[in-house]
């Protein structure tokens, strides 16, 4: 959005520099981006400024919204645009009906006008100024109303309209040519304005060009309508759309405003293109109307979030301000939320609206509690800190996903879609954390960063076969490239499954869990090369490298290899304690051992630690091997084992009497052979 310094002023009387005003919207929330001086040959010298709006103040995409929190913040009064009152010289040829989602419709008939006249030239500078441009009287001004006020208007040649107008919702394969001589098939849930015989207008998006204004045309039907944000959003982006007016329809328009609309329009049309008026028309369903919510603050409850002393009477005064119509009781304020503010709807709006109007700078700064001081740290930040510690870049991508990047990863009859996906590529609630990984890899990867470590934490969104949808936190990661840079002492090492399977199993020993690692085989996986986590006999995640197929889909040359793990299964019920190191010396064996090729790492490993004894603190694997010297059907494995006790340094006696107990426990069990 943007507007002119000099029309601003016209709602407040503001003396400040440019560079002030630009200041105070800063510190209001909006986000200035930028202005630019200019001499206009009306008002002297003025000024351009830009502004982007966030979709939850849709009450700002108007000079007006904008005027109110220039008032606001200087303590000035706010003033609307001048309204003439215009004698009705005829009646309106047209009757109105409405449905239940257009709870306002207002509408004037006015005919005999002179569509040769000139565009006001203040209202032509402010509109070519605010990147709008001139078409014709009509519509020039219902633009400037819509720039003015934030209320959408729109003017049809009432000489194509065919009987009465309709609101209603769109019959299923109904066709619409819009103004940009598009051609629509419209859904049954899309609305539209409509004579007796057909659609005039797609409802809060565009006008029909069948009922036009042209340069022929002598007399008009303007309206002015409220239609519940739901019925709009979503609908012009689904035909690949967005105008002005569905883009402030969508986040709402003050349901108070229609007349207004109307009878300023109406003011600046007599001016311009003269003409006899009918009266302004109003049709409302009140018990379709949005109810003004009411909202309580506690002024104590506000400072202690705050850290700032707010006084009940300048609370008070700033929701006065904003047009809350506040009322004390005891120590909480009783707001009711005006019509233009769809933002404000609990307590913390509130308490959010008193911080940025006293202004974020003046609030006091807060240190943070260190981490173990904390009585319970959440196991995402628990998550997040360990792989930030093994130099993993934490990323965070959109739940929406491509739908070709949905089914290489899930069954694609249980895709969660969008109704009204924000584009054709993010139509696909995300069952995985791996399509946005792997997608900021590959795009990584082209810009020429082919050693990366990342991992995301977020929902998924998985359905059954019921349709019912299941959302789950998982954290999900990925390795690939070098696990050491290009050094002149030193070759580069290429990560493998091996390294990825360490780190996770560090984080079991972080959080004093046991996960365990069974091969599996899914689709999207490299099979050979892909095992399911489990912890406590329960399935917790996988991991394993990706398939070959789609390494090669997405133009990789690397092996890339994926984990997730449900974070909801990871009992950190407890806190972590941390106790003392031992002081007294370790001591260390290597035992290497030959075994049937089926036997797991997982199934030898807890077979040593049944007889390692109390004092064994490490066992790592360090080799596998199969080829010349072993037979066909057998592997070696080898491990390094390390006792240490707390108390007193162990004796070579009692540590070699542990190895012999392994070694003939594991003989007995699964046959396995000591290898010299």
């Amino acid at each position: 959005m943007q507007f002119s310094k000099n029309w601003l002023n016209e709602f407040v009387d503001v003396d400040i520099s440019t560079e002030e005003l630009c200041g105070q919207l800063t510190m209001a929330g909006l986000e200035v981006d930028g202005y630019e001086t200019y001499h206009s040959k009306i008002s002297g010298k003025d000024a351009i400024i830009k502004l982007d709006i966030t979709p939850n103040r849709g009450d700002c995409f108007s000079v007006l919204g904008i005027a109110r929190e220039v008032a606001i913040a200087n303590n000035l009064k706010l003033k609307m645009p001048s309204v003439k009152s215009i004698k009705s010289t005829l009646p309106s040829p047209t009757d109105i009906k409405v449905c239940s989602v257009a709870p306002v419709y207002v509408g004037r008939y006015i005919r005999n006008i002179n569509l040769l006249a000139k565009t006001n030239p203040l209202i032509a500078e402010r509109l070519e100024t605010s990147d709008h441009r001139l078409i014709d009287p009509v519509v020039d001004i219902t633009n400037y109303i819509l720039l003015e006020l934030g209320q959408p208007l729109h003017a049809f040649d009432h000489e194509k309209i065919d009987g009465d107008i309709r609101v209603r919702y769109a019959k299923e394969k109904e066709n619409l040519t819009l103004l940009d001589e598009t051609e629509v098939a419209l859904s049954k849930d899309c609305l539209v304005i409509a004579d007796k015989k057909k659609p005039i207008a797609f409802a809060g998006i565009m006008g029909g060009l069948n009922s036009s204004v042209t340069s022929d045309t002598k007399s008009i039907f303007l309206e002015s309508a409220f239609f519940k944000p739901e019925v709009i959003r979503g609908r012009a982006r689904r035909y690949g759309m967005q105008t002005d007016a569905s883009m402030r329809f969508e986040r709402g328009v003050d349901y108070e405003l229609q007349e207004i609309a109307i009878a300023r329009a109406s003011t600046l049309l007599n001016e311009t293109v003269g003409g006899e008026y009918a009266p302004i028309q109003i049709v409302q369903e009140k018990k379709n109307l949005p109810k003004k919510i009411k909202v309580s603050l506690d002024i104590e409850n506000a400072n202690n979030l705050l850290g700032y002393k707010f006084s009940n009477s300048k609370a008070q005064k700033y929701f006065k301000g904003l047009g809350l119509d506040p009322k004390s009781t005891g120590k909480k304020i009783n707001t009711t939320c005006p019509s233009w503010r769809y933002d404000l709807n609990i307590e913390s709006d509130l308490i959010e609206e008193l911080a940025r109007l006293e202004g974020y700078d003046k609030l006091p700064q807060r240190s943070l509690q260190p981490l173990l001081g904390r009585k319970k740290v959440s196991t995402e930040r628990l998550v997040s800190n360990f792989f930030v510690s093994q130099g993993y870049n934490e990323v965070i991508t959109y739940s929406f996903i491509d739908e070709n990047d949905a089914d290489l990863i899930q069954n694609k009859k249980n895709k969660l879609k969008v109704s009204n996906p924000i584009s054709q590529n993010m139509s696909v609630m995300r069952p995985s954390l791996w399509p946005g990984l792997l997608n900021t890899y590959v795009k990584n990867y082209k810009n020429g960063k082919s050693d990366q470590k990342i991992f995301e934490i977020g929902s998924i969104f998985l359905t059954d076969s019921k349709g019912e949808v299941d959302e789950v936190n998982q954290v999900s990661g990925l390795i690939s490239g070098n696990l050491n840079s290009i050094h002149w002492d030193r070759k580069p090492e290429p990560l493998n499954f091996f390294d990825l399977k360490g780190d996770l199993e560090k984080l079991s020993s972080s959080l004093k869990l046991e996960f365990s690692f069974q091969e599996k085989s899914i689709a999207f996986l490299h099979p050979g090369k892909t095992a399911s986590i489990t912890l406590n006999n329960k399935k917790i995640g996988y991991l394993g490298a990706l398939h070959p197929k789609i390494v090669d889909l997405k133009g990789l040359k690397n092996e890339v290899y994926l984990f997730s793990l449900n974070l909801g299964s990871l009992d950190l019920n407890d806190h972590i304690k941390y106790k003392e190191f031992s002081r007294f010396p370790s001591s260390q064996r290597d035992l290497a051992f030959l075994v049937d090729r089926d036997v797991s790492n997982l199934e030898i490993t807890k077979l040593i630690k049944s007889k390692a004894g109390k004092d064994l603190t490490d066992l790592i694997i360090f080799d596998v091997y199969q080829g010349k010297g072993i037979p066909e059907d057998k592997k070696s494995i080898a491990y390094t084992l390390r006792w240490q006790s707390k108390k007193r340094t162990l004796v070579d006696g009692e540590v070699d009497e542990a190895v012999e107990n392994i070694v003939h426990f594991l003989n007995k069990k699964i046959k396995a052979e000591i290898r010299e």
